[in-house]
């Protein structure tokens, strides 16, 4: 089986390695690549192409390009923010095939992928699977943080904890999310089966995203986020989040967020957490977006491959900003209102013809940290 197949570099063992340059370090990034060896098709739409291999070929020149990085530019590690095979491959009976080729993909990369659980692993495989899977650090809740260089921590969540995908029937998880969908979206059946989750939801706003493809984070992981993000901002790290699905509703088309996203919304602008969030990355809404909020705080949503554009990119953390390099700019994160325009990078620091942008930082608000001098 292709979970027992992950490359070194991915294992559980594998943390990504301590920046040597104190406070700096560079992070690939991509999402929602969704391959499968299967012909071009549509979303659920019809108004947007998918273009399924071609999506494992951007996957390998992504690997490319960031192989190609001069030393100064070298990611410490892969986001890769979900969603890696499409679900289709499980009725192909494709699903190992696909997700080795995915994986062996990354693998030419000297550094670890911190990969996230999207939808689409979920409808490959269940939670007991992905338990034992050497691609994930926990799978069965995966959200943990880490450390790549001094003052920074990163915060990977799991949207999927309260779902109805992925789960055994009798999972309180997922007996959650059946009570809440029963609550706001009725046109849901408790299997999740496919259905017109919309009917009569034209002038719900925000409720739409209460669908099978969404889910929670539920209150045991929330409460964990809030202490770690407590713990941050004692001790003055900034932070970056990862989630597969969004954060901020006005950093998607106001369906794709989790459910309880305005918990997390709240956690990471309450006072304990003295803004110590610098930015929330995100996949999951194909044609991305992005939005930087009253607090400072970016929320980036990156676009998928599955369009057919050079949907990749490299973060470049640096003290005051965050620097996002691509092949093209527009490619990667879409040009919406509020995204700083890209300026050509003519160097020596990255492969070929290139765009950049900078996010500026807010300051960590130093009054709300609880850190005592001494």
């Amino acid at each position: 089986s292709a979970l027992a197949m992950a490359p070194l570099s991915l294992r559980r063992t594998s943390t990504p390695a301590t920046s040597s340059t104190a406070g700096h370090f560079s992070f690939g990034i991509i999402t929602d690549v969704q391959w499968a060896d299967a012909p071009d098709g549509h979303n659920y739409a019809k108004t947007v192409r998918r273009c399924y291999r071609g999506a494992l070929t951007t996957l390998g020149d992504a690997v490319d390009w960031w192989l190609r990085m001069p030393e100064p530019n070298k990611p410490l590690f892969v986001a890769q923010l979900g969603d890696l095979i499409d679900g289709m491959n499980r009725r192909l009976g494709q699903t190992d095939a696909a997700l080795e080729s995915a994986l062996g993909q990354l693998g030419r990369m000297p550094c670890p992928s911190v990969n996230l659980v999207g939808n689409h692993e979920l409808y490959n495989f269940d939670r007991e699977q992905l338990a034992e899977a050497p691609w994930l650090r926990h799978g069965d809740k995966e959200y943990y943080g880490f450390s790549p260089a001094e003052g920074w921590r990163v915060v990977i969540l799991d949207i999927y904890q309260i779902s109805l995908i992925g789960h055994n029937e009798d999972d309180p998880r997922r007996l959650e999310a059946v009570e809440i969908l029963a609550r706001e979206n009725p046109n849901v059946s408790p299997d999740g089966a496919d259905g017109d989750w919309f009917v009569g939801m034209e002038d719900a706003g925000f409720r739409r995203r209460f669908v099978p493809y969404n889910g929670g984070f539920g209150r045991e992981q929330l409460d964990w986020f809030r202490s770690e993000l407590e713990a941050a901002a004692e001790v003055g790290e900034r932070v970056l989040v990862l989630s597969h699905a969004i954060i901020h509703p006005e950093a998607c088309g106001g369906m794709t967020m989790a459910w309880d996203y305005e918990k997390a919304l709240d956690i990471i602008h309450c006072e304990e957490a003295a803004g110590c969030v610098a930015a929330v990355l995100c996949g999951h809404d194909h044609k991305g977006n992005y939005h930087c909020d009253e607090y400072g705080v970016h929320h980036c949503t990156f676009i998928s491959p599955l369009n057919g554009g050079k949907a990749f990119g490299l973060m470049k953390v640096k003290t005051g900003y965050l620097e996002i390099f691509a092949p093209t700019i527009d490619d990667c994160l879409p040009d919406v209102s509020g995204r700083p325009s890209p300026t050509a990078v003519d160097n020596d620091l990255v492969p070929g013809p290139c765009e950049s942008i900078k996010l500026l930082l807010s300051d960590l608000d130093t009054t709300q940290m609880r850190k005592e001098i001494k």
